[in-house]
């Protein structure tokens, strides 16, 4: 199942992030229909050029409520930011068990 997103979304779908941010989620051992997303364009004071925050997305865990703002745009790297948060704990622990790396039959003692 895909990760709810809604408000300003088609900027994040056209430059793949909302797939990089669900690839996160699945290697972490999270699942996705515990995320939601949602998408506001930035309204920046100041000169604006190409390189400075376009949205935000803010991230939520439903199951915990647990949520926290990125801003998206070029060298924002949102989804590597939300992926250090995860990794750290701050939305709690995986909820898919991970194989693990040893194979059956080592562990089996075969």
């Amino acid at each position: 199942m895909a990760v709810h997103a809604e408000g300003y979304c088609r900027i994040m779908e056209q430059l793949g992030e909302k797939q990089d941010f669900e690839s996160e989620l699945s290697r972490l051992g999270y699942r996705h229909e515990d995320f939601s997303l949602t998408v506001r364009r930035a309204h920046l004071a100041g000169p604006v050029d190409g390189w400075t925050a376009s949205y935000t997305v803010c991230v939520t865990d439903l199951r915990t409520s647990a949520s926290n703002v990125y801003w998206g745009g070029p060298r924002m790297h949102w989804v590597a930011q939300f992926a250090a948060d995860l990794a750290r704990g701050f939305f709690g622990e995986p909820r898919i068990v991970r194989a693990s790396p040893t194979p059956w039959r080592a562990r089996a003692g075969g």
